[in-house]
């Protein structure tokens, strides 16, 4: 794969130009003609911006190509944009920094979320999953393989994306991979090693599935919440060590995140939008599993009995206290992370950061 520094603009007419001049240039000290922009920091919330994000997305993919019907299906029920709200808040953490332009942050947070899209395309087949948002999932509406291919190509726009704005704004990007630890695309792989290593799980003792669940959810869902953080903080100008405190941030939010949908999927509800149990149905090993299996005298022997029904796992987790108790980890996860951002002065943006974590916990 290709590292960020090496990255060059790409002709492809299907996408507009990922860059617009919207901030005040100015020229950056160590880069003697190479244009950096003072980042106007909008009296909005990133929650704020997330339609411009909207808007962006249709103009980079319904064009008129293979794939329109697919990415007419997936934008129609859109999520509700963590990644593309990471990117925007960790761009707006310092106000005085020296940083891309707006729109490039815009463009970096669709990036995340065509990445987070092509993920879930993939998921659904893996997981033959039928539902997605309320909706008939991609693979179940068009069929497996063109779903396949649109995942492909939707990750390959969205590096392509990624190129213009870092080649576009190459003096704000000169340090990328300089910060030891930080999260850019050159481990986007870590998406496949989680899915990979997700059906490899160990063997039914608490301590090895957590940390084979924490492996997993940092694979899965921490690599692209660390790729919003990095590229988001470094097109507002964060230094290394306040971009190892945006790692740690995404990491916990991964960890909090992932239970929480862990949770969610048991205790099921109208609003989950996906058949729930999915993962209990599979026998895969959730947290709140975990927990069961650790405070349960003989889950284990029903976790493993084929006779053993997922309504019945259903109904003795929740009996037992352990998605009660995963809740506390989730909440634990949250707080680490909330303390990560001390390093960021106050602004709206830090709070924005600090309210996700509460959606989180609630949603």
């Amino acid at each position: 794969m290709t590292t960020p520094k090496e990255f060059s603009a790409m002709d492809n007419p299907a996408l507009p130009s990922a860059h617009r001049q919207d901030a005040r240039p100015t020229v950056h000290p160590e880069h003697s003609g190479d244009q950096v922009a003072v980042l106007p920091r909008p009296s909005v919330t990133p929650v704020e911006l997330l339609p411009l994000v909207t808007e962006r997305l249709h103009e980079i993919l319904i064009t008129g190509g293979d794939f329109d019907d697919i990415y007419r299906h997936v934008l129609a029920a859109p999520g509700k944009r963590v990644r593309a709200r990471l990117v925007l808040a960790c761009a707006g953490l310092l106000p005085d920094a020296a940083a891309a332009p707006q729109q490039a942050a815009v463009d970096l947070a669709c990036a995340m979320e065509m990445l987070h899209e092509s993920s879930l395309l993939h998921d659904d087949i893996c997981d033959g999953s039928l539902l997605r948002r309320g909706a008939p999932s991609v693979p179940a509406a068009f069929g497996v393989r063109i779903a396949a291919r649109a995942g492909f190509h939707m990750a390959g726009a969205a590096m392509q994306v990624v190129a213009e704005v870092l080649t576009d704004n190459q003096a704000v990007f000169a340090g990328i991979g300089d910060a030891p630890g930080v999260t850019y695309a050159d481990r986007l792989s870590d998406l496949s090693y989680g899915q990979l290593i997700e059906t490899l799980p160990p063997a039914v003792d608490a301590t090895a599935l957590r940390r084979h669940y924490e492996l997993v959810a940092g694979a899965k869902t921490g690599t692209l919440f660390r790729l919003s953080c990095s590229y988001g903080g470094t097109a507002g100008g964060a230094d290394h060590d306040r971009l190892h405190a945006l790692m740690q941030y995404a990491d916990q939010l991964a960890l909090a995140f992932q239970i929480m949908d862990d949770v969610r999927d048991i205790e099921g509800g109208p609003e989950l939008g996906k058949d729930a149990c999915g993962d209990l149905d599979r026998r895969v090993p959730t947290w709140p599993v975990i927990e069961w299996l650790a405070m349960r005298p003989g889950a284990r022997d029903m976790w493993l009995s084929a006779e053993t029904s997922s309504a019945t796992l259903q109904a003795d987790l929740v009996e037992s206290g352990a998605t009660q108790a995963a809740r506390v980890v989730a909440v634990q996860a949250t707080e680490t992370a909330s303390a990560a951002l001390d390093i960021f002065p106050s602004t709206p943006a830090r709070a924005d950061l600090r309210e996700l974590l509460q959606q989180v916990i609630n949603r």
